[in-house]
């Protein structure tokens, strides 16, 4: 929990740090494709400080208000991450096609090269630190942080490639395209992130709804299960499965044939543990209920 909560403060500095960067620079140098990128940096320091709470919040134990932990916040902040990039990109995109239809913008793509350099450094670096974190602690949240700085680093080095080559046609007889380049830009790097933010929105409102994972996963949690309850008299096993945030749920409904005669609890404790245990070292760690009944009406 502590090493997650100063990845998120790191996070939170670092998007400010860049968001001031960018505006100030996309204002120097008349840059959107700048400013847009100072403007997600910005959305990325508001949602990095509620991340910080909602990291906290799912680590508590259920009580009178959510029964079933906080879990649901992790996804459902992901989603407003995702919702918030996209309608930031769509405001980009409209400002860009104004731009192109009235001639283009006027570009200093000297201090637009300074920017996009410091950018790449700052963004790869932070990139890295959370990546590494989000391997020691498991954290949905900051895996999508971590791949979120990585395609800023990306998008902001193509953006240096593109000021450099913009600086060097400025001297040349193409100088009259250098006022396209910007809003060009702009459109191009929406276009070529667009998948993140809705890869993102889709994932989150899938655990928020509670779909079953990928089939895959179905069919390995199964055969774990299958495989601890060799020697069991069983006629139907039901495994129901969810993923929500750093939680996955597993719920075992597993119909006996009428020659189970276990003669104690602890026996059936005995076979949910061999279950349990059959779950040794999948990610992330499940929560497995396991329940007997004779009667299959009781699993419909």
């Amino acid at each position: 929990m502590e090493q997650e909560t100063k990845a998120l403060k790191l996070s939170a500095v670092g998007a400010l740090f860049m968001a001031a960067l960018g505006i100030v620079f996309g204002l120097l140098t008349q840059s959107d494709a700048i400013m847009l990128d100072g403007f997600f940096s910005l959305v990325g320091f508001a949602m990095a400080v509620v991340t910080i709470r909602v990291a906290w919040l799912v680590q508590q134990p259920p009580d009178e208000h959510f029964h079933f932990w906080y879990a649901q916040f992790e996804p459902f902040l992901n989603t407003v991450k995702g919702l918030l990039m996209l309608g930031v990109s769509g405001f980009a995109v409209a400002g860009a096609v104004d731009a192109l239809v009235h001639g283009g913008r006027d570009l200093n793509p000297g201090l637009a090269v300074i920017y996009a350099l410091i950018a790449v450094a700052g963004c790869l670096l932070i990139a890295g630190v959370q990546k590494r974190a989000a391997r020691r602690t498991g954290s949905p949240l900051l895996e999508v942080d971590a791949r979120n700085w990585m395609i800023d680093g990306v998008l902001s080095g193509v953006v240096a490639l593109v000021f450099v080559a913009a600086l060097i046609l400025s001297g040349t007889g193409w100088a009259h395209i250098v006022p396209y380049i910007d809003p060009v830009l702009v459109i191009v790097v929406v276009f070529a992130i667009i998948g993140v933010p809705l890869k993102i929105i889709k994932d989150g409102a899938r655990e928020i709804l509670g779909f079953a994972p990928a089939p895959e996963v179905q069919e390995d949690v199964r055969g774990r299960v299958e495989g601890a309850l060799e020697g069991v008299p069983v006629t139907a096993l039901h495994v129901s499965m969810m993923k929500i945030g750093r939680f996955f749920y597993i719920l075992n409904q597993i119909v006996v044939s009428p020659e189970f005669r276990p003669g104690r609890v602890a026996e059936l404790d005995a076979v949910r543990a061999r279950i349990a245990g059959a779950m040794e070292g999948f990610e992330p760690r499940p929560i497995v209920d396991t329940v007997f009944t004779e009667d299959e009406k009781w699993t419909e």
